[in-house]
């Protein structure tokens, strides 16, 4: 553990919109239970990008005792899912539940032959 900057959710603010996960670029953010959570801090790099888009002020950058950052957790992490959001409900041919994810390759031929990228 070293002390580093990281992003924090606080969890009454946080209305579940899941707009903080497109900016994570790491993918450290995932909806849980409704909420926004940093599943693994390890993945997030504490760059903030998911802040500025958050409607309710939930996310902040706090800087405390957390595992260093791995580049090596986000590739790993990477080759194996790639979450995209779509600003719009996908027809049924292209929805996934959201506690399955798809290989990126299929899903955006899918969502590119039915107009969506």
């Amino acid at each position: 553990m070293v002390k580093r900057k990281i992003v924090r959710i606080n969890e009454e603010l946080c209305n579940g919109c899941g707009k903080c996960i497109g900016p994570c670029a790491k993918g450290a953010i995932e909806l849980q239970d409704g909420k926004a959570r940093v599943i693994r801090e390890e993945l997030c790099d504490g760059a903030g990008f998911c802040i500025p888009v958050c409607p309710t002020g939930a996310l902040s950058i706090k800087e405390r005792e957390a595992p260093e950052f791995s580049e090596e957790a986000v590739r790993n992490t990477s080759a194996k899912e790639i979450r995209i959001l779509l600003p719009m409900p996908l027809p049924a041919t292209l929805a996934v539940p959201p506690t399955k994810t798809v290989p990126c390759c299929r899903f955006a031929a899918k969502a590119t032959a039915h107009g969506y990228m």
